[in-house]
């Protein structure tokens, strides 16, 4: 586990982040600009000295009533938005920079296969002045990664990309951050990347902690502060199925909850094999829902639910309500006075209309 009660005051911002979350997989540091994402990873790294309180990761005390690690023993790969690569090495050198200077290699990180995995094999003996953008963060990740590190921060590291970049570099943390065997913290303010990426979920605001857990727990909170936002979103997953309609991708999500998605593959790049694991991401403002299923409609998705939870309150006019399909959770945001119409409860029965789902 990674247990956290962190403190810092600075001149203008004042950070207090207690949280809880597994000692593996990618728990992803989420809110808006400026709400102390970054402050918290350097906290979480031993760059802010001032830091108060205690932290714990996988059983070694890093902050406490004992005292304070130093950075170099906190053993902490940390990958930003500028990757900060020596100009003056090689792809080669930058890379083997960190493990150099290992006083002892303990992990047997074989280095042609990570180098293999970042797809930078081409990339050895040239230097960064040459890269791309996503080329240089791959670097980064794979220099933080062969210093061994017992934690590994990622400091919104797609920000910086153009699309395209973005893109390449999204397909490859998919399957690497999955592969590794050490917990990483994934800061970012995209809605998209949590919900390709998060095992687990941090939110921020304004310094503060508002909830933690589970991707699925943190998102289906009816009464959250992220459920509450304009942005709260559901993440379902699926895999793609067999049978395919033309011009649409069919997602099985099991118990026969089967999705429709627009095939956008000649813009993204991407080919789904028929049995690949995906997530699909439904924003709450684009569910609506019904008493009775409707006939000839253009919405895709018209699947049945039971209502979970709805929220204590109205926010701005809206109720969050929580969807059980079968076992898949959902959100929902309606209007109050839709609410009331429609006299919503919890364990009644509705159609779920799915203005929109995005396969991702």
């Amino acid at each position: 586990m990674i247990e956290a009660a962190l403190q810092l005051s600075k001149s203008d911002f004042k950070l207090d982040a207690c949280f809880s979350v597994p000692g593996r997989g990618v728990t992803a540091v989420f809110g808006p600009s400026g709400c102390g994402k970054t402050t918290l990873l350097r906290a979480i790294a031993g760059l802010e000295p001032d830091t108060r309180g205690s932290l714990s990761v996988n059983a070694e005390q890093w902050l406490g009533a004992q005292g304070c690690r130093a950075v170099e023993e906190r053993r902490v790969g940390v990958v930003f938005q500028n990757p900060s690569l020596f100009p003056h090495l090689t792809v080669e050198e930058n890379l083997l920079y960190g493990r150099r200077r290992l006083r002892k290699v303990t992990k047997l990180i074989e280095t042609k296969e990570l180098i293999a995995s970042l797809e930078i094999e081409k990339l050895l003996l040239r230097y960064p002045e040459g890269l791309s953008g996503g080329e240089k963060q791959r670097v980064a990740l794979g220099r933080a990664l062969l210093a061994e590190p017992k934690l590994l921060l990622m400091d919104e590291p797609l920000s910086a990309l153009d699309q395209s970049s973005r893109e390449k570099l999204m397909l490859l943390l998919e399957s690497f951050l999955q592969e590794i065997d050490i917990p990483v913290f994934y800061v970012t303010h995209s809605s998209e990347e949590v919900a390709r990426l998060a095992d687990n979920l941090v939110l921020l605001a304004d310094g503060a902690v508002t909830d933690h857990g589970s991707i699925q727990d943190v998102l289906g909170a009816v009464d959250g502060e992220l459920s509450r936002s304009d942005t709260a979103f559901s993440v379902i997953e699926g895999q793609i199925a067999t049978k395919q309609l033309p011009g649409l991708i069919s997602v099985d999500c099991g118990t026969g909850i089967v999705f429709q998605v627009p095939d956008s593959t000649s813009m993204s790049g991407k080919r789904y094999q028929p049995g690949s694991g995906v997530r699909l991401r439904i924003r709450a403002r684009d569910v609506s829902l019904c008493l009775e299923q409707p006939k000839q409609s253009s919405i895709l998705n018209i699947l049945p639910a039971v209502i979970a939870e709805l929220a204590a309150e109205p926010y701005n006019g809206s109720r969050v309500v929580k969807l059980d399909m079968a076992g898949k959770q959902l959100l929902s945001k309606i209007s109050e006075y839709s609410v009331q119409q429609l006299e919503l409860r919890a364990g009644q029965s509705v159609f779920a209309q799915i203005k929109s789902a995005a396969l991702i």
